[in-house]
């Protein structure tokens, strides 16, 4: 039957069909256009065919530069297999702003969003999707103010968690879910007090953490949360550098939890040579029941590094990647591959918006892979 004075509603199939074949940017600004388009990007229809539109084989490198009075984040292509040949230039592509003031310290990325949490400031934690330039800033009770907290995700239940480790036995441990409609803080007591030393890192539902307590442990150990079932529990690690947390960095590779510690030295070769040689362990947990732990060790030759480096993660292929920590006239990463032994460096160009003149901080997480999660 056909309505007088209104047209037929578009059939929401086509709807989808015609979202799937948009740019990221575009599909943010339809989900602003109402709560119904939002509803649509929420539902699970268009989660799916935005996964097949948009695969995983393409992942990105994120990089958050922190000028003085902002933060630019831009992304570049992955370089899947650099040709050691030649040094490669690839463009940056410019994502978002966001004020200086609301991210003073940066957490990782946690599929696909980038949190800052704000615990030394004092203001509220603020989560971020770079992929739709949204942001948003969270709640949280007064007496969480200066507590760290944490992002998590739940692959299962497709719900983002922040966690407020409980640091005292008069705390207790906090817990706000996203996506739910409703903005509500809840407690949980935690057997074990404890502060996390290091940000965290989610790795199939399970976030990960270095944390100490001086009153119930000794040292630093690895927290393991299970964020559907939040459920906490320390890992018994036979990990060296987990005592010396400055050293160590937690990161995924290839989907397990690896413990990487490096360190420069410019001692190996003889003189005149004098190059400065990058020394990496990595402890991967190889079966995180049994907690059973693999260690390896490379040493990297690193003359044609320009300025200061760090590595910032493990590639799905096993590429180990470096990248410099400011930005300069020319900014590199560094690609390490351990079954040729080989390193290689890429350009990164694009970086217009940071400040001119001046080296500002750079934050560089590999593996990012687009995704229009509506905040």
């Amino acid at each position: 039957m056909e309505r007088e004075g209104k047209s037929d509603p578009i059939p929401i199939d086509i709807i989808l069909d015609i979202l799937s074949r948009l740019s990221t940017n575009s599909i943010a600004k339809f989900g602003l256009a109402s709560k119904f388009c939002g509803s649509i990007l929420r539902g699970q229809d268009f989660t799916e065919l935005f996964l097949i539109t948009r695969p995983l084989s393409r992942p990105r490198l994120l990089f958050a530069v922190q000028n003085s009075d902002k933060w630019c984040l831009y992304s570049s292509p992955q370089s899947q297999f650099p040709d050691e040949n030649h040094s490669l230039v690839v463009s940056a592509d410019f994502h978002m702003e966001l004020r200086r003031d609301m991210g003073q310290e940066i957490f990782g990325l946690v599929s696909g969003l980038l949190y800052f949490p704000n615990t030394r400031t004092g203001e509220v934690p603020v989560i971020c999707n770079p992929s739709t330039g949204q942001y948003a800033r969270l709640t949280q009770r007064s007496s969480m103010n200066n507590l760290s907290s944490l992002l998590g995700y739940d692959p299962i239940g497709k719900k983002y968690k922040v966690i407020t480790p409980s640091s005292s036995h008069f705390d207790p441990e906090n817990i706000l879910t996203l996506g739910t409609g409703k903005v509500a803080w809840r407690s949980i007591r935690c057997l074990v007090d404890h502060y996390p030393e290091s940000e965290g890192i989610c790795i199939n539902g399970v976030l990960y953490y270095m944390a100490s307590n001086k009153f119930q442990f000794s040292g630093v150990k690895i927290a393991s949360f299970n964020v559907r079932y939040e459920t906490l529990k320390f890992l018994n690690a036979d990990v060296d550098v987990t005592f010396c947390p400055a050293l160590a960095k937690l990161i995924n590779y290839k989907g397990k939890l690896c413990v990487l510690s490096c360190l420069w030295d410019n001692q190996i070769y003889p003189k005149p040579l004098r190059w400065k040689v990058l020394m990496l362990w990595l402890w991967v947990l190889e079966d995180a029941e049994k907690e059973e732990w693999l260690k390896r060790e490379y040493t990297l030759p690193v003359n044609i590094v320009h300025g200061n480096v760090s590595v910032v993660g493990v590639t799905a292929t096993g590429e180990i990647i470096l990248s410099m920590d400011y930005t300069s006239e020319s900014f590199f990463v560094y690609y390490f591959n351990p079954e040729r032994n080989t390193l290689e460096k890429v350009e990164i160009q694009g970086f217009e918006g940071s400040e001119k003149n001046l080296s500002s901080r750079v934050y560089t997480f590999v593996d990012y892979a687009e995704d229009v999660k509506f905040i």
